[in-house]
């Protein structure tokens, strides 16, 4: 009888090893099976779209954001430097702080006209009022720098942050955003999740 229980006990712990073991390769496929399907969520969570311009969109609107561009034309000349892509350049004064960053070119899918895009965030305020108001614009002015139309945006993180082939991206609420430009720029910058300005 202990002859028996003495063979017995090997392949019990034999049984319950290989039993743990498999386990643990269970273990590891889930691991990998869900850092695959995150990795597969991150690359779909980016929305993309295309603004097209066409003949329907000319009329008082747009015109009236060339005339509005125009007039900021020479602010926005000074901060366009192939140097400086992607770097914030702080501008202060007694009550307000203005955030200007150029993201390079982007260039129209139509590969006819490109367009030197600029964040300005302006903060008026400080030091006088308890809640500072916040301004946040995206500008965009034409390859020989002498046009530019600008968009109001609402808040600051709804501003894009870069521009990678042909795309102008935004990060809002942790969600990728990409806009691309299509016949020119219209009147209104409508993009995804954050909406028309």
């Amino acid at each position: 009888m202990k002859r028996k229980i003495t063979h017995i006990i090997p392949i019990l712990i034999l049984l319950i090893s290989c039993n743990q073991k498999q386990k643990q390769i269970d273990t590891w496929n889930n691991r990998i099976a869900e850092y695959q399907a995150e990795t597969e969520k991150i690359k779909s969570d980016l929305i993309l779209d295309t603004l097209v311009f066409n003949d329907n969109m000319h009329g008082k609107e747009l015109t009236e954001k060339y005339t509005f561009g125009q007039s900021e034309l020479k602010f926005y000349k000074q901060f366009i430097s192939e140097k400086k892509v992607s770097e914030k350049q702080i501008l202060t004064d007694e009550h307000t702080k203005t955030e200007i960053t150029y993201l390079g070119q982007l260039r129209d899918l139509d590969n006819q006209n490109f367009y030197h895009v600029l964040t300005n965030f302006k903060i008026i305020g400080i030091g006088e009022m308890e809640s500072p108001r916040g301004i946040s614009n995206i500008a965009f002015i034409n390859e020989n720098i002498e046009k530019a139309i600008i968009y109001r945006m609402g808040m600051p993180d709804e501003l894009p942050t870069r521009i990678e082939s042909k795309i102008l991206y935004f990060n809002h609420e942790s969600e990728n955003i990409g806009i691309s430009i299509l016949g020119g720029l219209p009147p209104m910058l409508c993009v995804p999740k954050i909406g028309c300005n």
